[in-house]
């Protein structure tokens, strides 16, 4: 399938959230940081995935700024509220009947996905969500492939599953114990570096979050998704041998989609319409898409 490249609506939505990170870390180097963005987006090409435009651009500005990761309160936030969340989430999924147990806690996993700051569609005050939870949840899939997902999830079978932000990670462990109650095996995989809101072995630890999966890696990398040329060799191994790969978020659709990996399932809100559009959806929705 097509990938998402690099679309006039990437540039102002890219420069705006590198202008919302530069006014958490270091206000005072706002222009130094969107300049510096500004100029790898101006050396890019509309062939460009954007993906990989977006992580040149975070590259500069976070070393305009001065950080490793500005989003570090943000973050913290996000968990804080997820676990605020999480009984409730888990209610509503002990109390869906056993054939629909794998799409309620897709759903659930994809309603922490708005935790994503300084982009349109994401909530900039994380707190939010936890007035907005249960409209989300009420939303339902807008598009729902779970029963063909449920039909590669033979016990033995082998899941990559490719996390994306904090707090929506804490969500995903409701997803990732329903896939290992059906006895497969899933390998959790996080950033290498602190990127954007995006969850890393740090924050797996401070959560607790490995007892909810049978390995945790990470991708090595400071990248805005995931770039299958540099990662490491257990990584990459774990996730082109998967029986399946769960895959959350934009950012890892818009890296992944043409790479070829199949069977992969695509679970995020469609919060932009470059990203609707290359997946064939409505903007806004919820989504559980399936490669075969």
């Amino acid at each position: 399938m097509p990938c998402v490249r690099l679309d006039p609506e990437c540039v102002p939505c890219l420069l705006a959230r590198v202008r919302f990170e530069s006014g958490l870390a270091a206000p005072g180097r706002s222009i130094d940081a969107v300049l510096a963005a500004a100029r790898e987006v101006a050396a890019s090409s509309p062939d460009d995935v954007s993906a990989e435009v977006a992580s040149r651009a975070h590259r500069a500005a976070y070393a305009a700024l001065g950080t490793e990761d500005p989003y570090a309160d943000i973050k913290r936030a996000s968990n804080e509220v997820a676990l605020r969340l999480l009984p409730r989430a888990r209610e509503m999924l002990e109390s869906s009947a056993d054939d629909d147990r794998l799409r309620t806690a897709a759903l659930l996993s994809i309603v922490g996905n708005v935790l994503d700051s300084g982009i349109k569609g994401g909530l900039e005050d994380v707190r939010r969500l936890e007035h907005e939870f249960e409209h989300l949840v009420s939303q339902g899939l807008g598009r729902d492939d779970t029963d063909a997902m449920a039909a590669l999830l033979a016990p033995g079978a082998e899941v990559a599953y490719l996390a994306d932000n904090c707090g929506e990670v804490v969500l995903d462990t409701l997803l990732m114990d329903e896939l290992r109650s059906r006895g497969c095996s899933v390998a959790l995989v996080v950033k290498g570096r602190p990127i954007l809101t995006d969850a890393t072995l740090k924050d797996v630890d401070a959560l607790g979050l490995a007892a909810h999966a049978d390995a945790v890696l990470d991708t090595g990398q400071f990248a805005v998704g995931i770039d299958l040329g540099t990662l490491p060799h257990a990584t990459r191994d774990a996730i082109l041998g998967a029986d399946l790969v769960v895959s959350k978020g934009m950012a890892n659709f818009e890296s992944l989609s043409d790479a070829g990996i199949r069977p992969i399932a695509y679970l995020l809100r469609t919060k932009c319409h470059p990203v609707a559009r290359t997946l064939g959806e409505a903007k806004d929705i919820n989504v559980v898409k399936l490669y075969k």
